[in-house]
């Protein structure tokens, strides 16, 4: 029997369309669950990073609308805050919340071996005199640190050290191989220009004529997927450090809107973890030599400007006050 050439044509011709087709919906199928995955592995992971230095109004409520959402946190402040203050900041710690040792006032940027070991020992001393809590990690006023940190942190028995901000908005953790007991967190810091080199922090946009919604639309661009150039660049692990001076975060009615705001509406893109979970996976393991040190200032006076006076802002109504937190 003769078989027409163009029924076969027609024939092979529908086959072929039709394996297409199959190929196509497999692989669009396909891309999607990869997407998924990729979206779920990509998940950044975040820690508060609380700073207090005046008064504990802003503080208690900043940490109450924290423990609302099982947000844990840190808070840098110095020995004399914390002895003024014991009983408040010994209630702060049950609500999952860790002390960092802080010198706000001085950087530890090129104080001699002898002025910081004895500065660190006394940020220690006296606050695990109140809190009965060993430190854990220690820090400076914009968050800095240097070599001879590291070193006092080491002898000391102190896992964990603060460092001004070396890769944008991505918070960065390096081992240091000189020192295997101790990891550096190098926070977020702002890459646009009007507020570059100043922390992910309230207090970065409020000092030099920033708003919250300015401060909002980098927390978002912070948790977004790194990419595979940030990645190769910086380091694989996506975490942001998000710091609110809680005298504004805490107290103004704007911005503490804005905290609340971004906590609320950002559960499914942002894992907010404890210190060490957050510290666990380190992006760079080095030699002290090479890690890098930013030590960028850009609070001259001249360029503190705020928008509006802190006088002039609304205020919290009614904020949660220490008693109303005790359990």
């Amino acid at each position: 029997m003769k078989i027409n050439n163009k029924f076969v044509f027609l024939i092979l011709f529908l086959i072929f369309l039709g394996v297409s087709l199959i190929a196509f919906c497999y692989l669009k199928h396909g891309m999607k669950k990869s997407e998924i995955s990729e979206g779920t592995e990509t998940k950044a992971k975040g820690i508060m990073l609380l700073i207090e230095y005046k008064d504990t109004i802003g503080l208690s409520n900043f940490v109450n609308e924290m423990e609302k959402r099982n947000i844990p946190g840190l808070l840098m402040v110095t020995p004399e805050f914390v002895q003024n203050n014991c009983e408040t900041i010994k209630e702060i710690t049950k609500h999952n919340v860790e002390i960092v040792a802080s010198n706000i006032g001085a950087p530890f940027w090129d104080i001699p071996y002898e002025g910081q070991k004895t500065r660190i020992l006394e940020m220690k001393e006296g606050i695990e005199s109140c809190t009965g809590i060993p430190i854990r990690i220690i820090s400076s006023t914009y968050m800095a640190s240097d070599a001879t940190t590291i070193k006092v942190a080491h002898e000391l028995g102190i896992p964990y050290v603060t460092a001004r901000g070396t890769t944008d908005t991505k918070a960065t953790i390096y081992q240091v191989e000189d020192y295997p007991d101790v990891k550096i967190l190098s926070v977020s810091n702002i890459p646009k220009v009007q507020y570059k080199y100043g922390s992910l922090c309230d207090y970065s946009y409020f000092e030099r004529n920033g708003t919250p919604n300015d401060m909002m639309e980098e927390l978002m661009r912070a948790i977004e997927p790194l990419t595979p150039k940030e990645q190769a660049r910086y380091g694989a692990n996506h975490k942001i450090t998000a710091v609110s001076h809680t005298n504004i975060g805490g107290y103004l009615k704007p911005w503490n809107d804005m905290w609340i705001n971004f906590w609320d509406t950002t559960k499914d893109k942002i894992e907010w973890v404890n210190l060490d979970k957050f510290m666990a996976d380190a992006d760079w393991t080095l030699p002290l030599w090479q890690i890098p040190i930013n030590k960028n200032n850009p609070y001259a006076p001249e360029k503190i400007k705020p928008l509006v006076p802190y006088e002039e802002i609304e205020k919290v109504q009614n904020p949660c006050k220490i008693e109303e937190m005790i359990k």
